[in-house]
């Protein structure tokens, strides 16, 4: 996970207080819930990102020593690995 907790609970606190602002968005919750739910919302993306990571990492792992070779950099692989799990899981990173 790339963010802090504080960094999640500050996000989670300003995308609450800017729906607030909206005069088309009513909370049908107490604004303390509603940051609560965004806090989990971006929590759970986080930890699908790092999946997918890990995943593209495994695979990449398993060709090691092709890409040394063929002298091929492994964060590019890595970056166009983790495009093609997201783009099949149908996620945008």
């Amino acid at each position: 996970m790339r963010l802090r907790p504080e960094k999640i609970d500050y996000l989670a606190n300003k995308i609450t207080q800017e729906l607030q602002k909206l005069k088309s968005v009513k909370f049908s919750a107490p604004p303390e819930q509603v940051a609560g739910t965004i806090r989990r919302v971006i929590l759970h993306d986080l930890q699908r990102e790092d999946e997918i990571e890990k995943e593209a990492e495994e695979l990449l792992r398993k060709h090691r020593q092709k890409i040394e070779f063929n002298n091929l950099s492994f964060s590019t692989l890595l970056h166009k690995a983790k495009q093609e799990i997201a783009r099949r899981r149908k996620i945008v990173l």
